[in-house]
């Protein structure tokens, strides 16, 4: 058994996100076991007095973080003593725990007006890590004339040295080369991790010497989270109803015949629930790939659109990119609230047609976990509905309107490796299904029928050298119901 703790401990300095995601809930898991709590308890406490950045503070405390939300884990005053690296974000994981952090840090410094931005820390940005980080220190310093950018570039060239001899650690293309082009990869160097910790000592220095509200310090220092509260306690699972991979084939005909035989099967295995949202890679080869995704829309009469022509006249309009705003009674609070929209504020206005699931919006960010975002994570819009909650239970999520649960969200693996190519969504798969059909019933008030249909989209990408570029086609369609 201590072999596998090494293993797992080893595996939180590997670059693939998904894989330190998944490690941290298995080390949590330990640490809710009896008989393992002791051994990984003192591993994981010797690891976390090791790190060198900030950004691997918060990622090993999340591990107890999520012990204690999912597997009833105490954690023990040493996690206070062995943090080393600290920032506003270790703080309010420490106190989300119940311990009380030691006091910020004393080497805090401002950064001068002599001060000149490395090359290096410009070349980073939006492509070994996103540009949110550097995005939200621009935002903030046009908005306080304060110089947030040049401190994260100054704090950047000080954490230089907490690895001298592999600042950067390692080629992202050593990973994607042999993919042949048109790939992301699901990576996160050192870069990235000494970015972030840039940007967290950064706002250690606005709310010591530049007076940043706390509250406001707090909000900006979720942004570096590596799990999202609530998503974090997902668990990989493939549903037994998962179709065949030789599902989704063949012209729009032989397409929608596998749509049927999906609803099918989720009917077979849930009575009475009613399938609202599907996105999923069906295909993953090196010559040939294969996405389909689905959400389930309503419609009244008064469209000045054709049946036939609705799906690509909805592909057009769904392109303002409409997202679930959510909200949290805490900052780390697991249990994610979603102001819903108002009807008119959905409905189509040509087609007179609304989705009846939308992605949820960016208001709280995991990094380990951007394979869910923003094309997997569709909730319930429950239009004029006013609020949903979003609690996870199982390795899933459950959407909560007035107590009743309306609809569950499950997450699997689907063709996952350390990249995807750059057309889909994510190498991960997801599916919002109803309880009941309370869901699309709720407060709206219709004067004539209201029908219903599934927005469906398949893409296929194919090539026949594995150094080519893939070759795309798009087919899509709306099946009524």
């Amino acid at each position: 058994m201590m072999d596998e703790l090494r293993i797992l401990i080893a595996r939180l300095g590997w670059p693939s996100t998904s894989a330190r995601w998944w490690t941290m809930q298995e080390l949590a898991a330990r640490l809710g076991e009896p008989g393992l709590r002791a051994e990984t308890e003192s591993a994981l406490l010797k690891w976390l007095n090791t790190r060198k950045l900030e950004a691997e503070v918060v990622e090993v405390l999340c591990i107890f973080w999520i012990a204690a939300q999912a597997h009833g884990y105490s954690p023990t005053p040493q996690l206070v003593e062995s943090v080393r690296r600290p920032s506003i974000l270790s703080d309010l994981l420490l106190e989300s725990l119940g311990l009380l952090a030691e006091g910020g840090d004393k080497g805090l410094e401002e950064v001068s007006e002599e001060f000149e931005i490395p090359q290096d820390f410009d070349s980073v940005q939006g492509s070994d890590l996103p540009r949110i980080f550097r995005t939200s220190m621009g935002e903030l310093e046009r908005y306080t004339r304060l110089p947030f950018v040049r401190q994260m570039a100054f704090e950047w060239m000080r954490n230089r040295a907490a690895y001298p001899d592999a600042p950067f650690q390692g080629d992202p293309w050593y990973f994607l080369r042999p993919l042949g082009d048109g790939f992301v990869g699901h990576l996160s160097f050192r870069t990235a991790l000494r970015a972030i910790s840039a940007y967290l000592r950064t706002l250690a220095v606005a709310a010591e010497f530049w007076a940043m509200p706390p509250h406001r310090a707090d909000a900006e220092a979720i942004l570096a989270l590596p799990v999202h509260p609530t998503l974090a306690l997902l668990k990989p699972r493939r549903p037994a109803w998962f179709p065949e991979n030789a599902d989704f084939d063949g012209d729009n005909e032989a397409i929608e015949a596998s749509l049927g035989t999906l609803i099918g099967r989720i009917q077979a295995t849930r009575p009475g629930d009613e399938l609202i949202a599907f996105s999923s890679p069906i295909v993953m080869s090196m010559e040939r790939c294969v996405e389909v995704s689905i959400v389930r829309w309503s419609q009244v009469a008064g469209s000045m659109i054709a049946d036939t022509d609705l799906a690509r006249h909805l592909e057009i309009a769904c392109n303002h990119g409409l997202m679930l705003r959510s909200t949290t009674s805490e900052p780390l609070s697991a249990t994610t609230f979603l102001t819903l929209p108002q009807l008119d504020r959905l409905m189509e206005g040509e087609c007179k047609a609304w989705p009846l699931a939308a992605p949820l919006g960016l208001d709280r960010l995991g990094y380990l976990q951007h394979d869910l975002y923003p094309a997997r994570l569709f909730l319930p819009t429950l239009p004029d509905s006013g609020e949903a909650e979003i609690i996870p239970r199982n390795g899933q999520l459950e959407i909560k309107v007035h107590e009743q649960v309306v609809a569950d969200f499950c997450y699997w693996n689907a063709g996952w490796g350390v990249a995807r190519p750059m057309e889909f969504g994510g190498n991960c798969g997801t599916a919002l299904i109803s309880r009941g059909t309370g869901y699309r019933e709720g407060p709206i008030s219709m004067s004539g029928p209201v029908r219903s249909f599934y927005l469906w989209q398949v893409r296929t990408l194919h090539r026949g050298n594995t150094f080519d570029r893939f070759s795309q086609s798009l087919a899509m369609g709306a099946v009524f119901i």
